[in-house]
């Protein structure tokens, strides 16, 4: 054997001792590198997506590190070599994370849709990152070794024999994968579970409203168009038009004909809690009786309007999709924007609500379900909306962070950019054809922003009023009508949004035993509730400034 041989001999037997060998190492490596293309091609990636993919890299270090056998190690990490194929290509290819929406698009795509999916999206770069992750899987089967040390052995041990014990409770019992398992492997169970809960409560709502004996009718024999906006995350302490110092409101600010309801709530500072008693005859105290309960949809279907369900959430909210899906026209536009949830504005629904209003029927009723402004606030509207920038904030304290100032004016551009889209709305609706034409808008709950306290948020514990007070606009082609001038009267009257089931009726102008006059402040009726709980707390002594 010569020398040069030799030398490169030895050479190769110190760059193996230094190659790493730990499983651990090489299981982070498996499951990090999509997330650094997540991180470097999406505008938002969920905290829990980095928790998961730590985590299971210890329990797959673990099962690696008991085995010690190459053929378990290429087992354990070829569902993340997989499923992290997907999760690069869809945040190279769409600039986003898998989410619910985009797996419901998936399972909707037909062969020749897919060929002409490869056909668009193909290309040498994202080739070259499908080859960088196959290549270090393939590292990863090959120099994976059980070590020898024993704190590392302790360390991989101990931490995957926990996180296995809460992977298995947080899916089995909580039934929670979605942030439990990492990128498209969790979410393909949450659409797959989301769409069996689904088809329950949507078979579970047919049989309710088909063996209702209740009678509605419209009392007006003019055409009616009402719209209704229900809004995301949006306290009325931040719109000029509540008396906010900023700008937020411009449009309607300048609006006639516009009710503001001047003290209303809502019953829950979470989406789900508080639209299951909103759009259904189910009140806060006995929330839980919702599936038995008429929602707002139903009532309008029985009366002799066509309704339209329009939306920019993800579809599998189970209470809120089975109510939605007994609209005639039910239509989640993630479906049509591969559920890119970050570059998806609320305009883009305009097409939509536009198609509704020329549709002939003589009775429309139009829900619209808007992101508004959820978190993260910055990507809820385009570029063209960053309009506040400087430091007249209000906040919790004197001189609030720099990031703090920075999430008050991100939110603040999203109200600015709601009102913009609620807008183009009002305007479609003045244009449309004939008749007595309305658009209520509020929101689900309101949002924390460090206005009362050091909180950017909204959730059931430490509630501020933020979190729960909302606005409640309505504008009217006819503002002399019973159901307005009643409005009027009412609007500085407390209200609570589990009651806006009883409103829409009178809005809507439908008689049926199934409303209660009394809960409606758009009937001279209304007697208002002066005792509002939200958690067990009294709004009106307890959180109310």
């Amino acid at each position: 054997m010569t020398r040069h041989n030799t030398a490169s001999i030895n050479l190769y037997c110190v760059i193996m001792r230094r190659i790493p060998t730990n499983p651990l190492f090489w299981s982070l490596a498996v499951l990090l590198f999509p997330l650094l293309i997540e991180v470097s091609f999406s505008d938002f990636v969920r905290e829990g997506e980095y928790n998961s993919r730590i985590g299971w890299s210890f329990i797959t270090a673990f099962l690696i590190n008991l085995a010690n056998r190459r053929w378990v190690t290429a087992a354990v990490l070829l569902p993340f070599m997989i499923g992290g194929l997907a999760d690069i290509g869809y945040a190279y290819t769409f600039g986003g994370v898998f989410t619910t929406a985009t797996i419901e698009a998936v399972v909707h795509t037909d062969s020749s849709e897919a060929n002409e999916f490869f056909a668009a999206y193909a290309s040498l770069p994202l080739v070259s990152l499908y080859l960088v992750h196959w290549l270090i899987y393939a590292a990863a089967v090959h120099y994976s070794q059980a070590v020898s040390t024993k704190g590392w052995r302790r360390t991989i041990v101990t931490m995957g024999v926990l996180l296995m014990v809460v992977v298995v409770h947080r899916t089995t019992i909580m039934g929670k994968f979605h942030d439990t398992i990492p990128g498209v492997l969790g979410t393909m169970p949450s659409y797959y579970r989301g769409a069996i809960s689904l088809e329950k409560e949507v078979e579970l709502r047919k049989q309710l409203v088909s063996n209702t004996d209740v009678i509605a009718e419209v009392i007006e024999t003019e055409p009616q168009t009402h719209i209704f906006i229900v809004g995301e995350s949006l306290t009325r302490n931040h719109m000029e038009v509540y008396g906010y110092h900023r700008a937020t409101t411009p449009g309607l600010a300048k609006m006639g004909n516009l009710i503001l309801m001047n003290d209303v709530i809502s019953s829950h500072a979470q989406t789900q809690a508080s639209l299951r008693v909103a759009l259904t005859a189910a009140e806060s105290e006995d929330g839980n009786k919702y599936r038995n309960s008429l929602s707002v949809i139903d009532i309008a279907n029985l009366a002799g309007y066509k309704t339209w369900w329009i939306s920019n959430q993800q579809p599998q909210r189970a209470t809120i999709a089975s109510i939605s899906h007994q609209a005639d026209v039910p239509h989640y536009i993630s479906n049509d924007y591969n559920g890119v949830e970050v570059a998806r504005y609320d305009e883009y629904m305009q097409p939509v609500i536009e198609k509704a209003l020329r549709d002939p029927a003589d009775k429309k009723a139009i829900f619209i379900h808007m992101m508004g402004s959820h978190a993260q606030y910055k990507n809820r509207y385009p570029d063209q909306f960053v309009h506040f920038t400087d430091n007249d904030v209000i906040a919790y304290r004197k001189e609030p962070s720099e990031n703090e100032v920075q999430a008050i004016n991100d939110y603040d551009n999203s109200v600015l950019y709601n009102d913009h889209v609620v807008m183009q709305i009002i305007n479609a609706l003045k244009d449309s054809g004939s008749g007595n034409k309305s658009l209520t808008y509020f929101s689900d709950h309101g949002e924390e922003v460090y206005r009362e306290a050091k909180i950017k948020g909204h959730g059931p514990d430490n509630v501020t009023a933020n979190m729960i007070e909302i606005p409640l606009i309505v504008w009217s082609s006819e503002s002399d009508n019973e159901a307005m001038l009643a409005l009027k009267e009412n609007s500085k009257k407390p209200f609570m949004l589990d009651n806006f089931y009883q409103l829409a009726g009178s809005l809507m102008a439908i008689k049926s035993d199934a409303l209660n006059p009394a809960h409606s402040p758009a009937d001279k009726a209304y007697q208002a509730d002066l005792s509002r709980k939200v958690y067990r707390l009294n709004y009106d002594s307890e959180l109310k400034k």
